[in-house]
């Protein structure tokens, strides 16, 4: 048990000695003993023998800091002597001066260097997203070479959880997606008397562009953040590290299951999505005066197969993309809780963006 008594030095000098164990069981009455008695003599120096402690938990370290930073006159100092080398080393050897100084004020950053750092993490997220996409490239390759590489049993459930329970919402969005181009589209054809080819609007649009754009976004929205919260919290669990090793590679174990999932599961989802946009857009017209035969027969000429394959491949890519995105930012997952949120958060954003940008580029490649 620790221990303190009042053994003088010398005539000017006070002094106690602390002893056996600090913990915070029996810290208390010494801690509010030593308080008391610096209180008392604020003048004196004041020597503290630790040569007898033979143990401290985090409260003796607390304790033994708080005896150097406290601040007295000159003369008064307080030293701690005969503390063990391995018990010093625990005690922070911070000045009470510093501590009780005004915290540092980062240097100001100018325009142009806020631009170059973003712009350098930029690059640098660009070359680790590129080497992402080669490694799960080369996973794909290797899955068409050799059987037994893919976990079709994990890719079913990934297909299951990002797909068949995501058909509710899917269907909604194309529903409302129809119904509102319809509506919109036929309140200005009437005015030229023009009902007919708001059908051709419809059609293309849900084929090509609505229904692959739409479900991409709710996917990403849906699927996107929960790969990314996946992977980032067995990051966060060191579960990561397992597989490695067990010599694992985590690119085929859980990055390419979601992979092979979302590019099955994204154009089926548009199927679906298509389907119910063209209903909601009939469904509309009717109120203009076109019939669903009419509606039917004039949409068979107005889209083309060459619509919905490239509307499927659309989907194809946008689901690799998200995908691909959601799974590295959940490899890329720091420590702690946060980090999580953080990536499962970027993984949505930034997969939202890129889905805008590869459906700007298809509608310049294949506008033809």
């Amino acid at each position: 048990m620790a221990a303190m008594s009042d053994d003088s030095i010398k005539t000017e000098d006070l002094s106690f000695a602390l002893e056996g164990r600090l913990t915070a069981s029996n810290i208390g009455p010494i801690w509010a003993e030593a308080a008391q008695t610096l209180e008392r003599n604020p003048d004196r120096r004041v020597v503290v023998d630790a040569s007898r402690l033979d143990y401290v938990d985090n409260t003796g370290i607390a304790l033994l800091f708080d005896l150097k930073r406290r601040r007295r006159p000159k003369g008064a100092e307080i030293e701690i002597q005969g503390l063990a080398p391995n018990l010093a080393t625990l005690v922070p050897d911070d000045d009470p001066e510093d501590l009780s100084g005004a915290a540092p004020q980062a240097p100001s950053v100018g325009l142009f260097e806020q631009i170059g750092r973003a712009t350098e993490q930029q690059i640098t997220y660009t070359q680790r997203m590129l080497a992402f996409l080669g490694d799960c490239g080369a996973a794909f390759l290797l899955a068409t070479r050799r059987r037994g590489v893919v976990r079709w049993s994990e890719t079913l459930s990934v297909a299951t959880e990002a797909g068949a329970n995501a058909v509710p919402i899917v269907l909604l969005i194309g529903f409302l997606m129809g119904v509102i181009i319809a509506f919109e589209i036929g309140l200005v054809a009437r005015q030229f008397g023009a009902v007919i080819f708001v059908v051709d609007g419809v059609g293309v649009a849900m084929l090509r562009e609505l229904g692959p754009l739409m479900t991409a976004i709710v996917f990403a929205g849906r699927t996107g953040a929960a790969f990314a919260a996946q992977i980032g919290t067995q990051k966060v669990n060191e579960e990561i590290n397992a597989i490695l090793t067990f010599g694992l590679d985590p690119i085929h174990f859980l990055v390419l299951p979601r992979l092979l999932a979302a590019v099955l599961v994204v154009p089926l989802l548009t199927v679906f999505a298509d389907v119910v946009g063209l209903f909601g857009g009939a469904l509309v017209l009717v109120s203009f005066d076109i019939g669903f035969v009419q509606f039917y027969n004039h949409l068979l000429g107005a889209v083309g197969m060459n619509d919905l394959l490239v509307g499927l491949l659309k989907a194809a890519v946008f689901g690799f993309a998200i995908a691909a995105i959601g799974c590295e930012r959940g490899l890329s997952t720091g420590a702690g809780a946060t980090s999580v949120g953080l990536s499962a958060t970027s993984a949505v954003v930034t997969s939202i963006v890129w889905v805008v940008v590869l459906d700007g580029l298809f509608t310049v490649l294949l506008s033809g």
